[in-house]
């Protein structure tokens, strides 16, 4: 063997011995150390990937947490408000919850740099606000669980940039009031659950929100149903309405309505209805208004839609109205799959087969017909008693 390459092999030998009498002679705990980074005291790594850090004493996100975490839960922490990019140095991460915790302030783009997560979880908490853009630009996350906090309003642009999610839940919040565009900017989420009890729908409120699965509205307490409530929103699988009261719809309270595959009103108490309007730019095409209640007729219907469903629902049976005559009218069997509301009497009674039956008997007709009834028999009843008078006169003098 030639001397430079005897020479190569035994420094290559040398170096090699070396090595392993380090890597035999270091402690584990000194070779772990240099091995895996450190992990915050007020945390517990049960994997490099796998950290809880549910301490009531954190008071902020650990900085020294490994780029590597994939899964993080802050449950019960003294998290007050999370500023903006406050996880952006954990860009892996998958899984967050910030459960339990005392977030009061979600600053604007307080997840971003987080192009891997796909669950994020914040419930039970005070939070009372979700300020514009607090949950902006997030890709790829599956689902946004904001149930069981203090939510009163959500701002507009709430959720802008922010594509392709399963599911946003804002169950179990006393959210009062829906403010404009407060969904702008949000594209291709597949559900969308709200609490119960919204008092107050502004104008173009889901402006913005393109491609929504499904969108049900429920147990709502609405005065009215406003013009523009749903101008702005695109590319709707299924909106709901559904067990509430509606209060008055009023006109052009679906104008900018686009593209919806079905639209639902089922089992509402409606008071009037100005206008029901789905011309053929809404592109509806399935409405069902199915099981509500209408306190009166409505004024104006106009659904150029291509299928329709009108079934139980309550309407006003008016003395000799024919009832193919109301707006609604607009269904085959319309009169025998709907039912009278008023009055009393014929209650529950098919439109069909009340027909002229609110006319007929004591009680019957609309408070107008019986008044009118009432005025006749006045007017009758006065001739007759002036000739009893006139007939009593003149047995006296005779």
């Amino acid at each position: 063997m030639a001397p430079a390459s005897c020479v190569r092999s035994v420094v290559h030998w040398l170096v090699t011995a070396l090595a392993w009498t380090v890597l035999c002679e270091a402690s584990p705990q000194g070779l772990a150390s240099t091995l895996v980074p450190s992990c915050p005291t007020q945390c517990i790594c049960l994997s490099q990937s796998q950290v809880v850090c549910n301490s009531a004493t954190l008071r902020a996100v650990p900085s020294a947490l490994s780029s590597s975490v994939m899964q993080l839960s802050l449950s019960r922490a003294d998290l007050r408000v999370l500023r903006s990019d406050a996880f952006a140095h954990l860009r892996q991460l998958r899984r967050l919850s910030l459960d339990a915790c005392n977030l009061t302030r979600i600053r604007p783009f307080a997840f971003r740099g987080l192009p891997r997560l796909n669950e994020l979880y914040i419930q039970h908490t005070p939070l009372a606000t979700v300020d514009a853009f607090a949950f902006a630009a997030l890709q790829n996350i599956s689902s946004i669980v904001l149930s069981h906090n203090r939510i009163a309003q959500i701002e507009g642009y709430a959720f802008a940039g922010t594509n392709f999610i399963k599911l946003i839940s804002l169950r179990n919040n006393p959210i009062k009031r829906i403010l404009a565009h407060a969904f702008s900017g949000l594209n291709d989420v597949t559900q969308i659950e709200l609490p119960s009890g919204i008092r107050s729908i502004e104008p173009q409120a889901f402006a913005g929100l393109e491609g929504v699965g499904v969108l049900e509205l429920a147990y709502m307490d609405l005065p009215a149903l406003l013009q523009d409530t749903f101008h702005g929103l695109t590319r709707v699988g299924r909106l709901a309405l559904r067990e509430s009261d509606l209060g008055i719809i009023k006109v052009g309270a679906f104008d900018g309505l686009r593209r919806v595959e079905t639209l639902e009103m089922c089992n509402n108490k409606i008071d009037g209805v100005e206008e029901l309007s789905l011309i053929h730019n809404n592109s509806v095409h399935t409405f069902k208004l199915t099981g509500n209640h209408m306190l009166e007729t409505p004024e104006a219907v106009v659904l150029e839609v291509e299928n329709v469903v009108i079934r139980g629902n309550h309407l006003p049976c008016e003395c000799g109205r024919d009832p193919l005559a109301n707006p609604l009218a607009l269904t085959e069997d319309f009169a025998e799959e709907n039912l009278c509301i008023s009055p009393l009497k014929i209650r529950g009674r098919s439109l069909a087969s009340a027909a002229g039956a609110a006319c007929r008997g004591e009680g019957g007709g609309s408070a107008r017909a019986r008044a009118a009834a009432a005025a006749c028999r006045g007017r009758a009843f006065a001739p007759r008693l002036a000739f009893t008078f006139a007939a009593f006169a003149f047995l006296a003098n005779s």
